[in-house]
């Protein structure tokens, strides 16, 4: 091989390289201004959702399994109508997580009137809500979530 083809070779390979590099430079540049902005985004919900959160702690006091009365057809009536405003009047719905809007969801569709679903049922499915609540805000980790509490 003579040495302008070596030569050659090692711009080529020192070219291909720095695109590389630069490429690659780009890519984390993008992905940083992502997660900056993610990040930002964050922040300024935290207080919005914190509040909705604490709202939304205060509603489903009524299902908490501490709680030894059972809870009427109508007053679960009357808690999925708060709920519902509350969800969707008052747009608390964009401070949820995707977990916590599931959650939500299926805890309000156990509260409706057609639901044959036994007390039991309703505030194990609202005390999973408000154990993912704490996940959300940072009171809990995931792995603290799965640890069951005894109501006393």
């Amino acid at each position: 091989m003579t040495f302008e083809n070596e030569l050659l070779i090692t711009i080529v390979d020192k070219l291909l390289i720095g695109i590389l590099v630069l490429i690659v430079g780009f890519w984390f540049k993008a992905r940083l201004e992502r997660l900056k902005g993610q990040l930002q985004l964050g922040r300024a919900i935290a207080p919005k959702r914190a509040s909705a959160y604490g709202e939304l702690w205060q509603l489903t006091e009524p299902l908490s399994p501490s709680r030894p009365d059972e809870i009427s057809l109508e007053e679960r009536e009357k808690l999925r109508e708060t709920l519902t405003s509350w969800y969707y009047d008052k747009g608390n719905a964009l401070y949820l997580s995707l977990n916590a809007s599931d959650l939500f969801l299926k805890g309000r569709r156990l509260l409706a009137k057609e639901s044959t679903a036994r007390a039991k049922e309703v505030t194990d499915a609202f005390s999973s809500l408000r154990t993912q609540m704490k996940v959300d805000i940072g009171v809990y980790s995931d792995k603290d979530a799965k640890v069951q509490l005894k109501a006393s």
